[in-house]
């Protein structure tokens, strides 16, 4: 009788805690799954990021070389007011540009940031102590 109770008891503790862990491993999967999931959102949004600094360093480049008009070399008649304006106009377009770029770069930093908080997390998880499955081909004897 002490025997079976014994027994019961066993089976009944054993298949509390395999929930648990069970539980536990679904738990963890599941977080695998959300972290996996973020850290592709934030991945894309880098990307576009990426293309926007890299649109903005060109439209930099092509607005700062100078027109033919402000190098004397336009075959129309050029007056000076006319120059200096385009050339103000021309710098207040780069500062605009550069601000832009600011922002992104820094936007970039924090995303880059979230995106380190996350594989940190990710790592942990990948390394928590899991024990080892049996294959149902391999029996141990």
């Amino acid at each position: 009788m002490a025997f079976r109770f014994l027994a019961g008891l066993a089976v009944t503790l054993s298949i509390f805690f395999s929930g648990t862990l069970f539980a536990q491993d679904q738990g963890s999967i599941l977080e695998l799954k959300q972290l996996q999931a973020a850290i592709s959102v934030i991945n894309s949004e880098l990307r576009a990021d990426l293309d926007q600094i890299l649109m903005l360093e060109e439209a930099i480049r092509l607005n700062a070389q100078t027109p033919l008009a402000a190098q004397g070399r336009s075959p129309d008649p050029v007056l000076y007011d006319d120059v200096a304006a385009a050339q103000r106009r021309a710098i207040q377009r780069e500062t605009a540009m550069n601000a832009r770029l600011d922002a992104l770069l820094a936007r970039s930093a924090s995303l880059d940031a979230r995106k380190q908080t996350l594989l940190e997390r990710l790592q942990e998880l990948s390394l928590l102590p899991q024990e080892p499955q049996m294959k149902p081909g391999n029996t141990q004897k």
